[in-house]
């Protein structure tokens, strides 16, 4: 099962945020587990990379975003993504653009704390703890 991670869910982990990084670390040890496999976007890793350098060393922000590249696939967005994005004129651009680029990558899921910024239909759009009730972990 492909899973597609919106940049939320690792941000929680990198920045260690307390009410989420419980699930979010779960839903992550899924990949490493190779119980699905986990993928997010070309512009996901350079959003985690904004929010990790402000509490780490260079050297340190390379080597998180080394760690969750050891396990996470790259979904290139491109020139398409940004277009369908236009197109739709959605209320968040930027999630627009991820969605459109977890459809292309194939993902059955995406998983996100911000549910309600995904108004499409064609993937299921689910919380981490809502994606952990669906792999039977707790």
């Amino acid at each position: 099962m492909k899973v597609f991670l919106d940049a939320n869910v690792l941000i929680d982990v990198v920045q260690n945020r307390i009410d989420f990084v419980d699930a979010s670390s779960k839903v992550l040890q899924l990949g490493l587990d190779n119980d699905c496999e986990l993928c997010a976007s070309d512009i996901t890793f350079t959003t985690v990379s904004y929010y990790a350098r402000k509490n780490r060393s260079t050297e340190q922000l390379y080597e998180v975003l080394q760690s969750l590249r050891e396990f996470i696939d790259i979904a290139p967005s491109g020139k398409n993504a940004i277009d369908w994005a236009l197109q739709h004129k959605s209320k968040d651009f930027e999630d627009a653009v991820q969605y459109y680029t977890a459809l292309r990558s194939g993902a059955e899921f995406i998983v996100s704390r911000n549910v309600r910024d995904y108004p499409y239909n064609d993937i299921p759009v689910v919380t981490p703890l809502e994606f952990l009730k669906e792999m039977g972990v707790e």
